[in-house]
């Protein structure tokens, strides 16, 4: 009976390795490397963007925001995309992997086979000695400490600066450089890395435009000069860009031209959905200029 249950045993191994071992020897159909990165960097700049819109229309707080772009910037870094090293090395892995992998499958399955026959011969005795604790193992998720999560921003800065310095006009490398330097509350290298965005083509780009203004606005205390410079520009290429809006409401109400703030944060609010939180958000704002005041103001 035993011999008999053997023999099934590895007929089985062998039905089971027919469609184990084809997928792994398969040829990987992967993306290049070039294509996955671009994928990657759009979806995050699509994401980006959204969170600045959320910021924009006050439905996050900016403590929410960086959280946020916290939680963006590191799954950025563990999807590789801006990895600089090991390139040619990695091109060549999936099929050594797959080859690994199918060898190992061909050696264990046997004794895999007669290893269960073992084990449920003799399970009333193995279940009987094993610690209930070994039987249900659950792992807690344990939050990423500020300090763990400065010290990943770290790391993708020093990548991004090792991909700049092989690839100087790598505009995306340089936003996401920016970004990054917020976060970690360098502004002046902060401020140099947009510079370096807007030189290689970021000027035509509202969302790197109002960024960009907003350090500067952060390093010298007030929206007027060069970052209201920055928004009109970023207003010019979309009049209707929430970001640009918002700050533009913002230096209006600073400098008091409260019809100037109101005429944008109407517009702003034309542009949302009637319906949403942050149409919500500017329709109170709105309430908060009076009326009178609004109308003796040009």
């Amino acid at each position: 009976m035993n011999g008999i249950f053997l023999l099934l045993a590895l007929a089985l191994c062998l039905v089971a390795l027919a469609f184990l071992i084809v997928p792994l020897l398969r040829e990987p159909l992967a993306e290049s490397a070039q294509s996955h990165r671009e994928t990657h960097l759009a979806l995050h700049r699509e994401r980006t963007r959204e969170l600045d819109h959320d910021l924009a229309a006050g439905t996050l707080t900016r403590a929410q925001h960086d959280a946020a772009m916290a939680d963006l910037e590191r799954e950025l870094l563990d999807s590789g995309a801006i990895d600089t090293d090991h390139h040619s090395e990695s091109s060549h892995r999936p099929r050594r992997l797959a080859g690994a992998a199918a060898f190992v499958s061909v050696a264990a399955l046997p004794f895999m086979a007669v290893g269960t026959y073992l084990w449920v011969g003799h399970a009333d005795e193995v279940f009987a000695t094993r610690p209930a604790e070994q039987r249900t193992v659950a792992a807690e998720p344990q939050a990423v400490s500020e300090r763990q999560r400065q010290r990943e921003f770290q790391m993708l800065t020093q990548q991004l600066q090792g991909r700049l310095a092989e690839e100087p006009g790598d505009l995306e490398s340089w936003i996401l450089l920016g970004r990054t330097l917020v976060f970690l509350e360098d502004l002046e290298a902060a401020e140099r890395a947009f510079r370096e965005a807007m030189a290689h083509g970021g000027d035509r780009d509202p969302d790197l435009l109002t960024r960009y203004a907003e350090v500067l606005a952060d390093r010298q205390g007030t929206l007027d000069g060069e970052p209201q410079v920055l928004i009109e520009r970023a207003l010019e290429l979309d009049p209707d860009h929430a970001q640009g809006l918002w700050m533009a409401g913002s230096l209006a109400l600073q400098r008091g031209e409260l019809a100037v703030a109101r005429r944008h944060w109407e517009r702003l609010l034309a542009a949302l959905p009637p319906d949403s939180d942050e149409a919500e958000v500017i329709r109170g704002n709105l309430m908060q200029l009076s009326p009178a005041d609004v109308g003796g103001t040009s």
